[in-house]
């Protein structure tokens, strides 16, 4: 094991190649793609309710939908990239999402809308873990900064969706939020034949078996939960929603029970149980659950609330998302300094405070004789809570990848899924709680001050995981995983 002096002249005599950045331009536009396309369809939720004829909790399955499947396949992809090659794995996830986004633009219903999105969401999860690999390896010992850069790459996406959907649905109608992706998902597929190298095509045939009834466990699990939650949102038989929470249930147990025998899991469940990865993945549900059913509803509370326009709504979560650029970027330049811990603990007090503040029902203030607008009021809140996205994600992301080097797409893979499965139920949870309130305004409002109650309770478990980084400063062995359920020194 290297001293820390002979790690730290490793890392500054690492040049980083202009093939590295060329690669990380091809793999960050297939991740803002997929950023505006989640961000669109958050804008166009009141006119896909009224031009498909449904209801807010079939509705929302464009959402859900989309962060199921996402949250579904992230492992599975983490996995297959370690195993298969991350260009092929990249490229096959681009052409997939581009093919689905052509269908969800010409689906003729609800029902078809939401199973398009679903493929859309496993071409869209497959992008990370694989980018992730794709990042790393190219990177090699400044991934970590690399990597951090990730987290300003989503909220440019959350800048230009919104926007462009906004101008969108005003001028044409909400098909077009998804042709948008077409020209941008053929580009991606020239230049990632062309930019990204071969070096990660290392194919291992004795590990390509695949947990098929772990994985039909765990989705059936969870789908049974969701759409129980659906049910129950639309008012169904008590009966009905009862026996589907029941199903959900067993099925779990089963998927647990099931992965701890085989020799092929899913999920190494020795790893979700060691704690420190354990308080990652908690972190990361909890996080997931308030942040996606916070972002999927500001449009829709804009527009009942306060009657704004979908270019309001997109001059709204702007202010969000360049907050969170910049936070991300410095957060990420600074990640050894700042620590781990201290930043995922800010973040998640601004976003509470911003979360509780929401929940009052802001409306036009005058101030010393100056009026303040609405818009401004809320767009000033949001991006509080972009400042409190920002801070925390790179921290977060690289405390999980610190505790398995090794296997740093894998380890993407299970953060992932652990907070799309988070966004997934906390979304579900909103649009059930949601409909039971004739004022839906005030609905919003209720929500949002749950949702700051329930951001604050991840404060304990920050605790729980390791500051890698604060060991790496002070020269200290880090903590990482021995690969059978305990606790090793990292170099």
């Amino acid at each position: 094991m290297s001293s820390p002096s002979n790690s730290t002249t490793r890392v500054a005599s690492a040049p980083v190649t202009k093939q590295a950045y060329v690669t990380f331009a091809v793999v960050g536009l297939a991740l803002l793609m997929a950023s505006v396309d989640s961000t669109i369809v958050a804008v166009g939720l009141p006119w896909l309710l009224v031009d498909l004829k449904t209801n807010l909790a079939l509705v929302g399955w464009t959402m859900t939908g989309y962060q199921f499947a996402q949250g579904i396949i992230m492992p599975i992809a983490g996995r297959l990239s370690d195993e298969w090659g991350r260009k092929r794995l990249f490229l096959g996830s681009v052409a997939l999402f581009t093919l689905a986004s052509i269908a969800a633009a010409l689906a003729p219903n609800i029902y078809l809308l939401v199973l398009f999105r679903i493929i859309q969401g496993i071409g869209g999860g497959t992008f990370l873990p694989s980018a992730t690999g794709i990042i790393s390896d190219a990177f090699e010992d400044r991934r970590a900064q690399a990597i951090g850069m990730f987290g300003s790459i989503f909220p440019i996406g959350g800048i230009i969706g919104p926007n462009i959907g906004g101008f969108i649905l005003d001028h044409f109608s909400w098909r077009w939020i998804f042709f948008v992706n077409v020209p941008v998902g053929v580009l991606l597929l020239v230049l990632g034949s062309f930019v990204l190298t071969k070096g990660s095509e290392t194919v291992n045939a004795n590990n390509r078996k695949m947990d098929g009834l772990g994985i039909g466990l765990f989705v059936g699990a969870v789908f049974s939960i969701l759409y129980a939650i659906t049910n129950w949102a639309n008012g169904a038989s008590g009966w009905v929603t009862a026996a589907l929470f029941v199903l959900g249930a067993v099925l779990f147990f089963l998927f647990v029970r099931h992965e701890d025998r085989t020799s092929s899991p899913m999920l190494d469940m020795r790893l979700l149980r060691w704690r420190p990865f354990m308080a990652v993945n908690i972190y990361n549900f909890l996080f997931g659950a308030v942040v996606f059913g916070v972002v999927s509803f500001i449009p829709y509370y804009a527009t009942t609330a306060y009657a704004m326009t979908p270019g309001q709504d997109g001059v709204l979560l702007t202010p969000r998302s360049i907050t969170m650029i910049i936070a991300s970027t410095v957060t990420s330049l600074f990640i050894i300094r700042f620590r781990y811990r201290v930043p995922m603990i800010a973040g998640v007090v601004m976003i509470s405070a911003s979360l509780f503040f929401m929940s009052l029902g802001i409306s036009d203030l005058n101030v010393l004789g100056v009026g303040i607008h609405t818009l401004a009021l809320l767009a000033t809140v949001v991006a509080v809570m972009g400042i409190g996205m920002g801070v925390a994600n790179p921290a977060s992301n690289n405390a999980a990848l610190d505790l398995i080097p090794g296997k740093v797409a894998a380890a993407t893979g299970m953060r992932g899924m652990s907070r799309m499965v988070g966004g997934v139920l906390g979304t579900a949870l909103v649009s059930l709680i949601l409909s039971q309130f004739a004022d839906k305004a005030r609905g919003m409002q209720t929500i949002y001050l749950g949702l700051a109650i329930v951001m604050l309770l991840i404060i304990p478990v920050v605790f729980f995981i390791p500051d890698t980084a604060a060991d790496r400063a002070h020269g200290r062995a880090r903590v990482s995983y021995d690969g059978n359920g305990g606790s090793g020194n990292g170099g």
